[in-house]
C-alpha cells in the first residue's frame, strides 16, 4: 500500500537552484566533477553539519560574497552552476536554511539558501544535476596604467578561458553573458577564424 507520505516526498518540487563560486574553485569542481561538503557555520563537536549550499537567488552575485577560506571578506562570484533542484532531490535531501542575523529574512543581505546536509563529508556528482555553467565575469585586456584591471585580467582571464575550453570539450552547456535579472544569454563563444575554416571545409 503507497502511504501518502510517500507520494508527497516523491512529489517533491525544489525547482531551479544556484551554486556560486570562483574561477578558481569552479575549475576544480568542473575537473573532478563533485561538490564537496564543508563544514556548516552552525556545525558543533557533538552535532557536526557538512553542508554543501545552493541559492534560489538568481542575482545572488550582486550583493554576496563566497569563499571565506581565502579571505575573511569572501571573495566575488565569478561562477555560477545551475543545477536541477527536482533531480538533486531524489537522491539527497535539499532544505531551507537561514544563518539568522543580518542574513534573516527581510534584511538586505538575507540569504534564500537552500542546502544538502550530513554529519559526515560527502561530495555530489555535479553533471549528474547541472542544467548550465554561468560565467559571470568577461575579462578584457587593460589600457595601459590601470594596474589593478592588469592583475586582474592576469590572474582571472586565463582561468576563464580554461573553463569555457573544459566545458566545450566535455560538452557541457555553458553560457558566457547573464543579463542583469540574472538569466543566461545564448552562448557567446566564437570559433577562431582558423576553426572556421576548418568547419568550412568539413562541410565540402
Amino acid at each position: 500500500m503507497i502511504k501518502l507520505q510517500d507520494i508527497l516526498k516523491e512529489a517533491k518540487q525544489v525547482g531551479i537552484i544556484y551554486h556560486y563560486t570562483t574561477f578558481e574553485a569552479g575549475l576544480k569542481i568542473l575537473q573532478s566533477n563533485q561538490l564537496k561538503s564543508g563544514e556548516a557555520a552552525d556545525s558543533t563537536k557533538s552535532k557536526p553539519v557538512f553542508a554543501i549550499s545552493f541559492t534560489r537567488d538568481k542575482r545572488f552575485h550582486d550583493n554576496h560574497v563566497v569563499d571565506f577560506t581565502s579571505s575573511s571578506f569572501g571573495r566575488t562570484p565569478q561562477l555560477r552552476f545551475t543545477i536541477d533542484g527536482n533531480k538533486l532531490s531524489n537522491k539527497f535531501k535539499v532544505q531551507p536554511y537561514s544563518q539568522g542575523g543580518v542574513f534573516d529574512k527581510g534584511k538586505k543581505s538575507f540569504e534564500a539558501e537552500e542546502r544538502v546536509i550530513s554529519d559526515k563529508t560527502f561530495t555530489i556528482p555535479l553533471f549528474d544535476y547541472l542544467i548550465s555553467i554561468d560565467v559571470l565575469f568577461e575579462y578584457k585586456e587593460p589600457k595601459d596604467g590601470d594596474w589593478e584591471a592588469e592583475f586582474d585580467y592576469e590572474e582571472y582571464a586565463p582561468l576563464r578561458a580554461e573553463i569555457i575550453e573544459f566545458a566545450q570539450d566535455k560538452n557541457l552547456p555553458i553560457n558566457l553573458i547573464i543579463n542583469k535579472n540574472g538569466d543566461p544569454w545564448p552562448d557567446k563563444v566564437k570559433d577562431s577564424l582558423i576553426q572556421k575554416i576548418l568547419n568550412w571545409f568539413k562541410t565540402k
